[in-house]
């Protein structure tokens, strides 16, 4: 639900938007900030909420976002002008960044058996694009059929319900328990067929998680600026500068603190292909993000369609992703999550090769179609077997900030495509004018680099190592990261 609800509340205002803008009377640069004030906190605060999922309750961290999502749908329904909105918008992303690493942490916890855990996850992926198709589907029908306004109760809805069923039925204990349940009569926890000592469960770290708070906040700032203030401003490259001038602090500061007290561990990085994982991550909502953003405008606006019409030819995108996860959910765990993972890049190149060529309404069963159908699950299959990989990478008791990590990854992939895709079309259109499409085939080239660059990583880079192996170097990794007087 958590992941649905992220998906949700993004996309069913993409139909709404025309009429919010005009019931406010915003420009273009304010109706952008409706979903970038939403973006740039959500992706901010992926970080902070994993390490609170981690040192705290992941149970009750998931119960405050979806708290903050459903009381603040029900007040944006009742604001007075645009400035309250988009502050509230900026609200809401800060309510769906507590929900989505503690349920990723929930998850790797209730379901301590790989197989069972797999299909949680697969499942948990599966549900950004279902709930984008959906969103937009539902909110075309709430836009034009009673109120804008229902994008936003909608998700209180859903939320209050399974609040109070998470209240209720969600175990207070589900870590501890898996925890208590490896430890062995010499007091040692079971990892990787070795002992080792229990780990602690250390502090919030807010030297770190400030740093790197502030740090995501002002670059995704730079990006979603970029579209509407212009790429050569200064309200662009001061924050994108001041951004990565403060990455080497940063990284300074993790890397001479206790490893359990860490925000996000140096140590990290070196866990077996957990940067090539974190890397692919960055392309599966890339990939959808490109082809809602530009067919979503060009489809109501020099096409002519209506927000359901528009919403209806997005179906393929949803169904397909839909069936796939259903069927990764059903099948054996990926033995060798490579080999999957690379299989996936084949059918997303294959979809991606036909875009460029989706020309006009009347290419769209031509190319669009088959292209969304092939594209759609081979990026199901890389997003799957890559979030159930970089779970394996990691320990468990990082799973909070693993899934972090993880949503940090797919939500810099949306900001960059977006800023990538708008930039690319409005370029080209303005050296060709004649045909809208001429920007949006050029977006979906540089597209096509980004996933044949991708793939190029996976298979330099991504070392299969058998499960035990795995294991044994990601305690081995945590055993030299950390300081020499938690060794003695």
């Amino acid at each position: 639900m958590a992941q649905f609800l992220d998906a949700f509340n993004n996309s069913a205002l993409f139909p709404a938007l025309p009429v919010i803008a005009k019931s406010f009377d915003m420009n273009d640069a304010e109706e952008q900030w409706i979903f970038s004030a939403y973006a740039l906190t959500f992706s901010s605060f992926l970080l902070l909420s994993g390490r609170i999922a981690d040192i705290s309750s992941p149970k009750w961290t998931f119960i405050a976002g979806l708290t903050i999502l459903s009381v603040v749908s029900l007040v944006v329904g009742f604001v007075p002008n645009k400035i309250a909105i988009i502050v509230l918008r900026s609200v809401l992303g800060i309510g769906a960044a507590l929900t989505i690493p503690s349920s990723l942490s929930l998850l790797v916890w209730t379901f301590p058996e790989q197989k069972a855990q797999s299909r949680a996850i697969a499942t948990f992926s599966g549900m950004t694009a279902i709930g984008n198709v959906l969103g937009l589907l539902i909110g075309a029908v709430f836009t034009g059929e009673v109120t804008w306004k229902w994008c936003f109760w909608f998700t209180t809805c859903l939320g209050v319900p399974t609040a109070l069923v998470s209240a209720f039925f969600i175990p207070d204990d589900a870590r501890e328990d898996a925890v208590a349940a490896d430890v062995g009569e010499d007091g040692l926890v079971a990892e990787g067929g070795n002992r080792r000592q229990k780990k602690k469960k250390g502090g919030l770290d807010f030297v770190g998680v400030s740093l790197i708070t502030i740090t995501l906040i002002l670059f995704v700032f730079g990006l979603t600026s970029g579209p509407t203030a212009g790429w050569r401003t200064a309200q662009v490259w001061a924050p994108l500068v001041l951004s990565f001038a403060l990455i080497p602090g940063f990284v300074f500061w993790e890397a001479h603190i206790p490893e359990h007290d860490a925000a996000l561990p140096p140590a990290m990085w070196f866990y077996p292909n957990f940067a090539v994982l974190f890397a692919v991550a960055i392309l599966p909502f890339a990939w959808w993000v490109a082809s809602f953003i530009s067919f979503t405008e060009l489809w109501q606006g020099p096409y002519g369609l209506t927000a359901v019409e528009t919403a209806i030819r997005f179906l393929p995108l949803g169904v397909s992703t839909g069936l796939i996860i259903t069927l990764l959910a059903i099948l054996p765990e990926a033995k060798h999550p490579k080999r999957h993972i690379l299989g996936g890049f084949v059918l997303l190149i294959t979809g991606s090769l036909l875009l460029p060529f989706a020309r006009g309404l009347e290419n769209y069963w031509r190319f669009l179609f088959p292209a969304w159908v092939i594209g759609s699950v081979g990026n199901s299959i890389v997003l799957v077997n890559c979030s159930v990989a970089i779970f394996r990478t990691t320990p468990k008791d990082r799973s909070g900030i693993t899934g972090a990590a993880l949503n940090s990854a797919l939500q810099l992939g949306c900001v960059l495509s977006v800023a990538a895709v708008t930039g690319i079309t409005a370029s080209v259109n303005q050296r060709e004018p004649d045909d809208p499409y001429n920007g949006i085939s050029a977006s979906f080239w540089w597209l096509l680099g980004c996933v044949v660059v991708e793939a190029t990583i996976v298979t330099v880079l991504y070392r299969e190592r058998d499960e035990t192996r795995v294991e044994e170097q990601v305690s081995a990794v945590t055993t030299l990261a950390r300081p020499a007087e938690e060794k003695v």
